[in-house]
């Protein structure tokens, strides 16, 4: 046993052998550390868990709505700009004919000065100021493209004469309307080009080539009512010869109606268009009128609409 004792102090001086109590100690510590390392092994899943729960009750939630709108958003536009776009293409249609290009200027120019009128009666002075130079700028413009109204006017001549009118007084009334109307495009560009200083002529020239450009246009407005009046009595006449023909079937007689109605529409448009510009036409060939600007405003936009109407089933 004393051997075993002197071995034991050997083997403990060299630290091979540890004491008992020692190792029971480290035992026991040993074991409470794999307990700690048992429960932090337990219980870090649920740790790890409320840690999340955390997160995403911080972070930012986007509404359930916007997600939606913004994919009908992202929808629509790949709709728009995949597939066909009948609309637009009519509107470019539209904007290309000489006519349907026109039309679109005469709405801003007319419209304008209801514009400018509405922001006068609120106060608004400076700002009517800039929309009665844009819808001035825009008039210069309109009167700028029609500097080769001649060759248009050539070409409704040769129309005239090679494709009659379906009576002799259509047929007159048609000449004496293109006549007013040679007149009218020389006075009008003489007055452009003049109050542009482009022809060396007179204020008072000038103003005298505007006020008579605009009464030959009144004498082809004045005549056109007297068209109007003819073509009224003809559409009438093509009615009643529909209706009281017992000869055809009905499927005939209903298609020569549909066309009857066609015209009625049509020259009730052109009543309208000639009626708007009746009182525009009598107002810009005297001298001195007073006829108030907001009612140029109305009655030309009203025609352009009208026009521009024309012009879109045209080019539908």
């Amino acid at each position: 046993m004393a051997g075993d004792g002197v071995a034991d102090s050997l083997l403990a001086a060299s630290g091979v052998l540890v004491d008992r109590d020692e190792a029971a100690a480290a035992e026991d510590k040993a074991g409470e550390m794999g307990t700690v390392r048992r429960r932090v092994v337990v219980t870090s899943p649920v740790a790890s868990d409320a840690e999340d729960e955390d997160e995403k009750k911080r972070a930012p939630r986007r509404p359930a709505g916007r997600l939606l709108d913004s994919s009908i958003v992202v929808l629509a536009l790949r709709r728009a700009l995949k597939g066909p776009a009948p609309t637009l293409d009519h509107v470019m249609r539209f904007l290309a004919s000489g006519s349907g290009h026109d039309k679109f200027w005469m709405v801003a120019q007319y419209f304008t000065k209801i514009v400018v009128w509405v922001l006068a009666r609120r106060g608004g002075k400076s700002a009517a100021e800039r929309v009665r130079l844009f819808s001035s700028l825009v008039a210069d413009y309109r009167i700028m493209i029609r500097l080769p109204g001649l060759l248009g006017m050539a070409q409704a001549i040769r129309h005239c004469e090679q494709s009659p009118a379906p009576s002799r007084t259509l047929q007159w009334l048609d000449r004496a309307m293109n006549l007013s109307l040679v007149c009218y495009y020389p006075l009008e560009h003489a007055y452009w080009l003049g109050a542009h200083r482009i022809l060396p002529l007179s204020d008072r020239a000038v103003e005298d080539a505007g006020y008579w450009s605009c009464r030959f246009w009144a004498a082809w407005v004045a005549m056109q009512f007297a068209r109007l009046g003819v073509e009224h009595r003809q559409i009438a006449a093509r009615r009643r010869r529909v209706l009281t023909r017992g000869s055809a079937d009905a499927a005939t007689m209903q298609h020569e109606l549909d066309a009857v109605d066609a015209d009625a529409r049509s020259w009730k448009i052109q009543l309208l268009i000639n009626a708007c510009y009746f009182p525009l036409t009598l107002h810009w060939s005297v001298r001195g009128s007073t006829f108030p600007e907001v009612a140029v405003g109305v009655f030309g936009t009203v025609a352009a609409i009208a026009q521009a109407y024309n012009v879109w089933q045209a080019t539908a």
